[in-house]
């Protein structure tokens, strides 16, 4: 009985002692696991990740854009010239003239003598030969209460280019002086055989010769060339007769009438005196006188200057009610 109680505390004992191993080894075990989870780095993911699938944004609407260019202006068009052949219209217009010479701009100022008429006027009174008075065509048109006027015959200016002319503004062409009713020059009426432009009591009146004039008359003046006679072109071909600058291509201004109650003047362009001619002739007149042209060219109306003012003049033709 002794050895049996003996042999079970040696059991009893071994049991204790393995139990108190296995605790140690668990202990050393579980310290060891601890230290390699704090001391091993943490493992590497070697395989590729699978991207993400961004979603498709939403378009952000920008605003339209507000333009701030100046828009651009549309252009009047102008209006086309018109081209004439044939009496032109009342008052004032500017037209190509269609000519049996080719066709030519020209200012055209049409004058009815049912409700108007024609004064001529010189600034001197008196007949001058030297340093004679001149004044500006629209001191001439307010003088004689006008309301139109065109400049009258050629003269010799006071500029040094004119000097070869001996005398300062003189002039030697009749010029009927309305204001005083006679004759500045009458004189020289027959002189060159020049032409004279004239009214009296039945209207507007052209004679080729000046020299064959003899009866009264409202208003009148002398100049050359004549242009036209009854309906025919006075200037041949060669244009015999005229001065070299007569002859040349430039401005020219002239007065004529389709009857004796409608009086036009013109001013025709890039013409030499032939073509100013058939410029008459192609707006129905039957007759037509040359005028002054070059620095002293000057058209006024209602007013203001249509062509000018040109230099001072010594005489004029002028239109009032």
């Amino acid at each position: 009985m002794k050895d049996t109680k003996r042999g079970f505390i040696s059991i009893i004992f071994s049991i204790l002692i393995a139990l108190l191993l296995m605790a140690v080894i668990f202990t050393l075990s579980k310290s060891k696991v601890t230290q390699v989870s704090q001391n091993s780095p943490l493992p590497i993911n070697t395989q590729t990740p699978i991207p993400s699938i961004a979603p498709t944004p939403t378009p952000t609407l920008l605003p339209t854009p507000i333009s701030t260019s100046i828009p651009t202006k549309t252009a009047t068009p102008t209006p086309a010239i018109p081209v004439i052949s044939g009496p032109p219209g009342a008052g004032y217009s500017y037209a190509t003239v269609h000519t049996e010479k080719g066709n030519f701009g020209a200012q055209i100022l049409s004058i009815d003598l049912n409700s108007a008429h024609m004064i001529t006027d010189t600034a001197s009174d008196s007949e001058c030969t030297s340093s004679c008075p001149v004044m500006s065509l629209q001191a001439f048109v307010n003088k004689n209460g006008g309301f139109a006027g065109v400049n009258g015959t050629y003269f010799c200016p006071s500029e040094a280019a004119y000097s070869s002319c001996g005398q300062n503004n003189s002039f030697d062409f009749p010029v009927w002086n309305t204001r005083l009713g006679h004759w500045i020059n009458g004189g020289n009426l027959g002189w060159n055989s020049r032409s004279i432009f004239y009214t009296d009591g039945s209207g507007a009146n052209y004679n080729e010769n000046a020299g064959s004039f003899g009866g009264s008359l409202n208003a009148g003046i002398v100049n050359n060339p004549g242009l036209l006679d009854n309906g025919n072109v006075q200037i041949d071909d060669n244009q015999s007769g005229l001065s070299d600058k007569q002859k040349s291509i430039g401005l020219k201004e002239g007065i004529g009438l389709v009857d004796q109650k409608h009086v036009i003047i013109v001013i025709a362009q890039a013409v030499n005196m032939q073509q100013f001619a058939y410029v008459f002739k192609a707006l129905g007149a039957k007759s037509a006188m040359n005028l002054d042209e070059g620095g002293s060219t000057a058209l006024y109306y209602n007013g203001h200057y249509l062509d000018g003012p040109g230099r001072n003049i010594p005489n004029a033709i002028i239109f009032a009610h």
